[in-house]
């Protein structure tokens, strides 16, 4: 009885099931479930976190570069080595390199997520592209010119009393020569209709600022030069163009006896022949030239528009070299902008 008893009590102890490794696997899991959620918010935040301005500005310089040599590769599929070289040599311009450092600027600020910074560098280099493009200056230049469906002088069909050429196309240099600068081709066409017999007599305006000579005297210096006698030249003074616009009214109401001499008979008075605009030539620049008659105008003269150095053909092919910022475009776009400020304040 005694074992019988023993036996019916320790049975069922020896079926029990021990979970040992099961409580073992779950503590596992448990543990690995807090260490899961410990462990994700951090993940997230690292991948939240903006990179360092080291790593944002290589990605920038990489990125600018890529487009350099996007555009050299272009030119040179385009055109083939000299193109490419050309373009190259753009590039390391330092118009050229401030606009790709600007863009590399505004990469990496966008990597930065700095939104701010990144806008305002945008904005710059868009400036940048626009106020320094040839393309864009040539247009802006084009719709500002004086119109004109042909060669001006070649109009012509009998010789002008005068022709009076507005200063502002030559300095002296530091030896105290006189040299033609941007706007030269005014001095070029005034020698040329003289020695063309289109005209009677030439007029050089203009007075000079600080220590600089007056432009009329550096005109009839570079006319004499070329052929052009001393005795036909006159000079009239002026500071800018408006001022000038005064004083050769002043000069036509009462010319000069060496000049009435030169111009020979006439029908009515110089003034008359003025406003009538049929013996008087009126030389500047084409994109001044607007400006210069509708002062003339202003001050009731009224002259023959002789333009000269009108703007380039328009691009027919766009090229890679094209789209690159360069000084001699920013100074077009200043020489445009200058006139259309001009128009706008009525100067």
């Amino acid at each position: 009885m005694l074992s019988a008893t023993t036996d019916h009590t320790t049975r069922p102890l020896a079926t029990q099931p021990t979970p040992i490794k099961n409580n073992a696997k779950e503590s596992q899991s448990f543990m690995g479930s807090h260490e899961d959620a410990a462990t994700a918010p951090n993940s997230q935040e690292a991948f939240a976190r903006p990179i360092g301005w080291f790593r944002a500005s290589l990605i920038g310089v990489v990125a600018a570069g890529v487009l350099a040599v996007a555009l050299v590769t272009w030119a040179g599929i385009q055109g083939g080595r000299s193109p490419a070289e050309r373009t190259a040599t753009s590039l390391v311009m330092p118009v050229a390199v401030i606009w790709l450092s600007l863009l590399a600027a505004t990469i990496a600020s966008a990597v930065r997520k700095c939104t701010p910074l990144a806008v305002t560098f945008a904005v710059a280099w868009l400036a940048f592209s626009i106020v320094f493009n040839g393309w864009v200056a040539g247009h802006f230049l084009r719709s500002l010119e004086y119109p004109a469906t042909a060669d001006p002088a070649g109009q012509l069909t009998q010789p002008l009393d005068a022709v009076v050429l507005l200063g502002g196309y030559a300095h002296d240099n530091r030896f105290d020569v006189p040299q033609l600068g941007h706007d030269g081709q005014r001095l070029l066409l005034a020698a040329q209709l003289w020695h063309a017999g289109k005209t009677k007599t030439l007029i050089c305006t203009g007075t000079g600022t600080d220590d600089y000579r007056d432009p009329s005297r550096i005109g009839r210096q570079m006319l004499t030069s070329v052929g052009v006698p001393d005795h036909v030249i006159f000079e009239v003074p002026g500071v800018n163009t408006d001022a000038e616009m005064i004083h050769l009214k002043s000069f036509f109401e009462a010319p000069p006896d060496a000049w009435l001499q030169l111009v020979g008979p006439r029908r009515g008075s110089p003034a008359e022949a003025s406003r009538r605009g049929d013996s008087i030539g009126l030389v500047t620049s084409a994109v001044h030239l607007s400006r210069a008659m509708r002062l003339a105008e202003k001050r009731g003269l009224e002259f023959t528009p002789l333009g000269c150095n009108f703007n380039g053909r328009p691009i027919a092919t766009l090229s890679p070299r094209d789209m690159i910022p360069s000084a001699g475009a920013g100074r077009s776009f200043a020489i445009a902008l200058k006139e259309q400020l001009a128009w706008v304040v009525g100067r």
